[in-house]
């Protein structure tokens, strides 16, 4: 049995539940690890950007990423792995892999579409919310309105959702397309070996007595209200916020040492503007007064 990721308790008023939480999806996808030529694991190090000395010239430094090896060893850092040479590497077993071209990947990769593949409509309730992940709204354009509405009217009034794939950012998607107030919605899914079984054991339990689900039932209602989720902000995105405006910024140095700011040099290049055209104004002065004398004295 999965462990559980976390240990608390439903709380409801003075009724308190301890309750478990255990993952109830696991995502399945094709994971790799990057290998040099020879099947060793490339590492990736963090470094700071270095701060030049006035006067002096920065170059980016040569880093050394230590690879990984039966035994291994950080005090002598191996050279550099081109990114040529690096390849993907999905372990088979502990310390083997196999290996793949970044090329033999891409080929791989589901074609690229523009099109929301529909195979099948079903019940908007057929669907477990289990399987809901993201969501993105569908949107018509402005000469496919009427269409679009259509589509909308009759999936609104069956009461039905579209099934079919879609492609985003070079992976293919299993979707569900149901009408949104004056839109549609699609909502990305998981598939079906990616659900976790609730196959939970619980131990047998004494039946409530008609007084106690009254009980309960009158709690419930008591508690029963229209979803507002405007009464449930972020609280913590909105502390971190505030910490941060409260905080006095601080200026990173760039790599190449001080240089102008985007304002500096937009000034500079309106001020070389203005000289360039009062220059070019004062010599076509100049160019019509000569003109003019030339013709005076003829």
């Amino acid at each position: 049995m999965t462990n559980a990721v976390w240990t608390g308790s439903l709380s409801l008023g003075m009724v308190v539940v301890p309750v478990r939480l255990y993952p109830a999806i696991r995502k399945k996808a094709v994971r790799f690890h990057e290998l040099d030529r020879s099947g060793r694991r490339v590492r990736h190090v963090r470094v700071s950007e270095p701060v030049p000395e006035p006067g002096v010239e920065w170059e980016p430094p040569k880093l050394h990423v230590p690879t990984r090896s039966p035994e291994p060893t950080f005090e002598a850092p191996a050279p550099e792995v081109a990114y040529e040479e690096i390849r993907k590497g999905y372990e088979v077993a502990p310390g083997e892999y196999v290996s793949l071209t970044r090329e033999e990947v891409m080929t791989l990769s589901p074609e690229r579409s523009r099109v929301i593949d529909v195979q099948q409509f079903v019940d908007v309730s057929a669907v477990d919310p289990i399987y809901f992940e993201s969501r993105q709204y569908v949107v018509p354009d402005r000469e496919w309105t009427s269409p679009f509405r259509l589509l909308h009217r009759a999936m609104a009034d069956a009461n039905r959702m579209a099934i079919g794939w879609v492609t985003l950012r070079s992976r293919r998607y299993l979707s569900a397309v149901r009408p949104y107030k004056d839109l549609m919605l699609l909502t990305t899914m998981v598939h079906a070996d990616e659900t976790a079984p609730a196959n939970f054991w619980i131990p047998p339990a004494v039946e409530p007595t008609e007084k106690e689900l009254k009980m309960a039932r009158l709690l419930v209602d008591t508690l029963t209200g229209p979803f507002e989720p405007e009464r449930y902000p972020d609280e913590h995105r909105q502390r971190l916020l505030e910490a941060i405006g409260a905080k006095t910024p601080t200026v990173a140095v760039p790599p190449n040492g001080p240089s102008p700011t985007k304002v500096l040099d937009l000034m500079a290049a309106l001020e070389a503007s203005v000289k360039a055209a009062k220059a070019a104004q004062a010599k076509e002065l100049k160019q019509t007064k000569s003109r003019r004398s030339r013709s005076a004295g003829t």
